[in-house]
């Protein structure tokens, strides 16, 4: 079988028709840098030549042991997960919209809005969204419907990404965020928040473990925010779940968060999921859709799609968004990833998540010239070292010797100046974290 490009004179014609002198054009948005030149298919070549070429590029990259989190984590994916994610009739299927046809996907769905309840203690979830910073900034906006009130008290210990994500969703709206500053060990100050009073508070937002992977008091905060007569959104990485409380437990009003742990891979930051669990009062203001079981005439069970509140197919006006993407084939993976290890594997996988971490915690903190950032501090899977040495050339040296390292946290501010942020998955062996603590000794 012959592989054989478009000549010039089909290209041109190609081109013309949308618009651009060159094709290049298309790829402006890519940084420069980042452009692979390398890349040159001239002429008729055969599939097998075709195949060779690029398995010889491919040849090219490098598996590298991650000791990086910050949002997106390095966990094992079962093959089961991909075994039921890759049945073509659901990785080719889209949203559906024709219900009776597509009962497969909405059992799925509803599987997986099932399991969301179970594990975050809350009565209703949605069909997943794009990404946690997404369902957190849509958490906001549901709580500004249901209230009517202007301001959000937020935590300074939120994941950045998430913080400029929700500042882009509520730019437009005269909403006036407020920042609860963070105590010395980065968890929220209690005494700001035993302080403040104010009744035009719509939402307080946490999230636990936070950015620096601290478990925050969310019971405290719970009550702080019934006080001030304000909606909790527990901001939540779904797999501590397995071992901290549920926000349904500490009386959360909306969990959300993000579910690329739950049997997603990494993927170069995508594609993910965003999941959002609600109270029952709640639900009727949830953006996207939600999937419900039913019978048919016949008394056969069924599923239908029960609350669709997005532009298409309601009024503009009274619509909760017009960004709700069913990420559903993550969401599969999600519902696959927890039916496979079910309640007690999932607790273990979260145990054995912190038990890593703590290992290698306990080992980086003595070494020379590294030290804890906060003490006596509880995290899950990630943590914050501090070092005297030279933090760019810790990560380089750790990248020479095929180890993606810690995040640099300078950029955060400060107080964060030549500190480090950690993360130990279930993937990371005794080997490779006792070779990482190795290197660092000797840089």
């Amino acid at each position: 079988m012959d592989y054989t490009q478009q000549n010039q004179k089909d290209k041109q014609k190609m081109l013309e028709t949308i618009g651009i002198n060159d094709v290049s054009e298309l790829f402006d948005t890519i940084p420069e840098n980042l452009k692979v030149r390398s890349i040159n298919v001239s002429g008729g070549k055969t599939e097998q030549e075709v195949l060779d070429y690029f398995l010889n590029i491919a040849s090219k990259n490098k598996v590298l042991i991650s000791f990086r989190g910050a949002g997106i984590y390095d966990h094992y994916v079962p093959s089961l997960v991909d075994e039921i994610v890759g049945r073509s009739e659901f990785w080719t299927a889209y949203t559906p919209y024709q219900a009776e046809a597509s009962q497969g996907t909405l059992q799925a769905i509803f599987e997986y809005q099932s399991l969301i309840c179970a594990l975050t203690g809350l009565d209703v979830a949605n069909a997943s969204l794009y990404d946690g910073a997404t369902s957190t900034a849509e958490a906001a906006l549901l709580a500004f419907r249901v209230s009517g009130k202007r301001k959000l008290l937020l935590s300074s210990a939120l994941h950045p990404e998430y913080i400029q994500t929700l500042k882009t969703y509520l730019q437009n709206l005269k909403i006036e965020i407020i920042f609860i500053p963070l105590s010395a060990d980065s968890s929220v100050e209690k005494g700001f928040v035993d302080s403040f009073n104010n009744d035009d508070v719509a939402a307080v937002i946490v999230q636990s473990p936070n950015y620096f992977g601290i478990i925050e008091d969310m019971k405290f905060i719970s009550e702080f925010a019934k006080k001030q007569k304000s909606l909790f959104v527990a901001v939540v990485n779904p797999l501590s779940l397995g071992i901290f409380q549920s926000p349904g437990e500490y009386d959360a009003d909306i969990a959300v968060g993000e579910g690329q742990v739950l049997g997603s891979c990494m993927s170069v930051g995508g594609a993910t999921l965003g999941f959002m669990a609600v109270k029952k009062a709640l639900e009727w203001k949830m953006p996207g859709r939600i999937v419900g079981q039913t019978v048919d005439k016949d008394g056969k069970r069924g599923f239908v799609l029960t609350l669709q509140s997005r532009e298409q197919h309601i009024r503009r006006s009274k619509a909760t968004s017009n960004i709700c993407t069913n990420a559903s084939l993550n969401a599969l993976a999600g519902c696959v990833f927890l039916s496979g290890w079910g309640n007690n594997g999932f607790k273990n996988l979260a145990v054995i998540n912190m038990s890593k971490a703590r290992y290698a915690f306990n080992k980086i903190r003595f070494l020379e010239g590294f030290n804890t950032k906060f003490e006596n501090q509880t995290f899950f899977n990630e943590f914050v070292i501090e070092t005297k040495k030279d933090v760019k050339k810790i990560n380089k040296v750790l990248l020479k010797n095929g180890i993606l390292g810690p995040l640099d946290l300078s950029n955060v501010g400060n107080s964060f100046k030549n500190c480090l942020l950690f993360c130990v998955t279930e993937k990371r062996t005794k080997i490779e974290i006792d070779k990482l603590v190795e290197l660092l000794a000797k840089i």
